[in-house]
């Protein structure tokens, strides 16, 4: 069923993939090799002595097929039906159920072989023919075996049955079917075995599968010249094993020592690329290899690396690729080579005459999302004989590691590209996004990368942001979605087209107006606005689909993309709830001063003009109501403070810090000497912020550091360290310290771990540095312990 020497891409019928199948499992063994001069691995004979040994084989070999999604058709004769049938029953097989889904069929010898009476090789040829056909609608294909026995019965001429399993070898090759003949040693004269096994390229043999070097073609069993022909075979199979163990050997030599280079962990690629120059030029017997940037549209050839010293063939070299032998591995997209370049057409190039190079060995290797490479060997020498087979297949198997690492280490430039461009501080959600335009045009040879919104129940498209200029393509323009590309991405999550008129955008805006050919793009869902899709498209057609690689390497975009707008959604969301609280607070603190002043005022009249006839319950009570006045004015004007520190501050620019806390210790000098407090500092730097609320942060931590000393007068230390694009501030003070499931507490709003009688304070400070921190873009954070002090860090942009 497969006519290569190598095994096909797809697991279909076939002695290649089915005798492999056979071989797997426990019943059989044995190498598969082909035949010389035979391009069919379809057809097998069983020879057998006992029932046992017979359906040892046969037996399997049914069940493996029903087990492949195969049709099987049995032959009996030396057994009847029901013997056959049992087995299978005993194997484990459902018979039932595959005759009645008709994936078993049983047949005799009177309705196959001898149908009409006699045997006819041409009516067996196109019984099996239609069997075939009807297999192939439904199944993988056909399984056929049947036992011979039944030659005897009318005792067909030799030649009538060679006839058959001639024309059995030539029908099996170009249909799914696969064939094993069941020959019992015990009932067939040694002659007639003898032919049998002339006419069939494989054997099975007490459940050996054996290739038959003594295979005959029909051609030459019925010619004239037979018996020199056979003599020439028998001799000319023993050469040519002799010399192809030879060959084998010494290739195995050179496959062992290429996976040594490949799979050390310990070399780098450079390394290993020229251990494996060496390694080829050896089996080539050529003086260099050689790996070049290549571009076949553009004719350009620049050499990359080289084994060894040239006087001009070195790296950096650039040439026209028309002017170089790899011209012929790019044009056939394997390997090709070059032994005598005068005669090949290479007279006049440049590595000819000025580089004076003689042979060529290559192989072209299409890297995705980079350059592509030509991956060579070359000698100043001619070489007297033409490459062989097996040398192109050394140096395709050479090349594919090295296209393997290229495309490796290309996703992983292009991984570590995208994860630094998202990673960027510096950069904002534009430009960001103006970056991944460029890497994914990059990586997926596209010429224009955008962003749109999309909305399917309205058939809209509505282009957000595109990486370059484009005559239609342009922010702000709009299409009915069914017009472009990005209707694919409704139902899919990723989409490709490569072909638009097979696709069915020959008519459409996109393909007919916006001239766009190649389209690869995904849509990104979203809340409480429309959905965006994240695309790319070259008015050019690619001549090949997208990979999984890149459809993954899509995704990852997109779903940065998709993080970036969410973020915005909420950045967006918390502005707008911020706005409406700091609206609040400050309508609620400034609509509160009022009566506040109204409740102070009358306290005060209270207090001065009926003082004197309070008793002394009284003046407690009118105590306690002045305090609490006083204590709700000043949670009135934090509260009014804390508003304003979006709406009211200053712009940012650069402040010293150092000036900062020097007018800080100039406020608090009072209360630092009453407590007769220890502040020192390390140099501060010069930060990106608003000098004043800067201030304020400061007061409020050394004013906490000082209040919550504990009983030692307060030790206080200030210092600061670079982290990147920012600055970490710290003051660490030796107090009472904090427990850490406190440590979120102190900074809400109002919230206060002491009563009134043990520490004074409204509650609202470590809020207001925060709210102070966060406008300047950082976090500000807590480290403490009860007993073991504390420490405040915050952080701030570097100037």
């Amino acid at each position: 069923m497969s006519k290569q020497t190598q095994p096909p891409e797809h697991d279909v019928l076939g002695l290649e993939t089915g005798l492999e199948a056979l071989q797997a499992s426990p019943e059989f063994h044995g190498p598969v090799e082909p035949v010389d001069e035979h391009d069919s691995y379809d057809h097998l004979a069983l020879l057998y002595e006992t029932q046992g040994e017979q359906f040892a084989t046969a037996i399997p070999y049914i069940e493996q097929g029903l087990e492949r999604g195969e049709r099987c058709l049995y032959i009996a004769d030396e057994n009847d039906t029901d013997a056959v049938l049992a087995a299978l029953r005993d194997a484990g097989v459902d018979v039932d159920g595959a005759l009645e889904s008709g994936a078993l069929t049983m047949h005799t010898a009177q309705d196959s072989y001898l149908r009409y009476g006699e045997f006819d090789p041409d009516d067996m040829i196109a019984f099996l023919a239609d069997a075939i056909e009807e297999a192939e609608d439904e199944y993988e294909g056909l399984r056929i075996t049947g036992e011979m026995t039944w030659v005897f019965g009318d005792d067909p001429p030799l030649e009538a049955l060679i006839e058959y399993e001639s024309k059995l070898n030539r029908v099996l090759p170009d249909a799914n079917g696969i064939a094993l003949c069941q020959y019992n040693r015990e009932r067939f004269p040694a002659e007639t075995i003898r032919d049998v096994i002339k006419t069939h390229p494989h054997l099975i043999y007490d459940r050996t599968v054996c290739q038959n070097f003594y295979y005959t073609p029909p051609e030459e069993f019925f010619g004239p010249d037979q018996p020199a022909r056979e003599i020439d075979r028998m001799m000319g199979t023993l050469l040519d094993r002799t010399e192809a163990r030879a060959e084998l050997q010494h290739n195995q030599q050179h496959l062992e020592r290429q996976n040594e280079i490949t799979a050390d962990p310990d070399c780098s690629f450079e390394e290993k690329l020229q251990d494996l120059f060496d390694l080829g030029c050896e089996r080539f017997d050529l003086e260099l290899g050689a790996m070049a940037r290549v571009d076949v549209d553009d004719d350009w050839f620049e050499l990359e690396y080289v084994s060894d010293d040239h006087e001009q063939f070195r790296p950096g070299v650039e040439l026209p690729l028309s002017e170089t032998y790899c011209a012929a591995a790019t044009e056939i997209e394997t390997a090709e080579s070059v032994t005598d370049p005068q005669a090949d057409g290479y007279g006049d190039v440049t590595v000819y005459n000025e580089f004076g190079l003689r042979a060529y060995l290559g192989t072209y290797i299409p890297v995705e999302g980079g350059d592509d490479r030509t991956f060579f060997f070359v000698s100043p020498d001619r070489r007297d004989e033409a490459f062989t087979d097996d040398e192109r297949t050394f140096l395709r198997l050479l090349g594919q590691w090295v296209k393997y690492q290229l495309e490796q280490e290309q996703r992983e430039s292009h991984e570590r590209t995208l994860y630094e461009i998202a990673a960027d501080p510096d950069r904002s959600f534009d430009e960001k996004l103006q970056a991944m335009f460029e890497l994914g045009c990059e990586r997926f040879d596209l010429d224009l990368g955008g962003l749109a919104r999309i909305d399917p129940a309205t058939d809209s498209f509505e282009v957000e942001a595109v990486s370059d200029e484009h005559e239609y393509l342009v922010p702000g323009a709009q299409a009915p979605l069914s017009e472009t590309y990005c209707r694919l991405t409704v139902d899919e999550s990723t989409a490709g087209v490569t072909d638009p008129v097979r696709a069915g955008f020959g008519d459409t805006l996109a393909y007919d107006e916006f001239g766009v050919e190649t389209y690869l793009g995904s849509r990104i869902e979203l809340e409480n606005e429309p959905d965006r899709t994240f695309f790319f498209v070259a008015s050019d057609a690619h001549d090949r689909a997208f990979t999984d690689a890149e459809r993954t390497f899509h995704h990852l975009m997109s779903q940065w993309v998709q993080y970036e707008l969410e973020r915005k959604q909420r950045e967006r969301a918390l502005e707008d709830s911020n706005e409406r609280l700091e609206q609040f607070a400050y309508a609620a603190s400034h609509d509160l001063q009022e009566p506040l002043r109204m409740v102070t005022s009358y306290l005060q009249l209270l207090e001065t003009r009926y003082g004197d006839a309070f008793d002394e319950d009284g003046e407690e009570f009118l105590e306690f109501a002045v305090d609490g006045a006083e204590r709700m004015r000043e949670m009135i004007d934090g509260l009014l403070e804390y508003s304003r520190v979006s709406t009211r501050g200053d712009p940012f620019e650069p402040v010293e810090l150092e000036a900062v806390l020097e007018d800080v210790r100039a406020d608090l000098q009072f209360h630092i000497e009453e407590s007769d407090a220890d502040i020192e500092a390390e140099q501060l730097p010069r930060v990106e912020g608003d000098a004043s609320q800067l201030r304020q942060v400061f007061q409020n931590l050394l004013c906490n550091a000082i209040t919550y000393s504990g009983e030692e007068p307060p030790r206080v230390h200030i210092s600061a360290k670079r982290r990147s694009r920012e600055w970490v501030i710290s003051v660490r003070d030796e107090g009472i310290g904090i427990d850490p499931d406190d440590h979120e507490r102190v900074f809400t709003v109002f919230d206060r771990l002491h009563g009134r009688e043990e520490y004074e304070g409204t509650g609202i400070g470590l809020a207001l540095c925060q709210r102070i921190v966060e406008r300047h873009g950082g976090d500000i954070w807590v480290d403490s312990e009860p007993g073991e002090g504390a420490t405040f860090s915050f952080t701030v942009p570097v100037a």
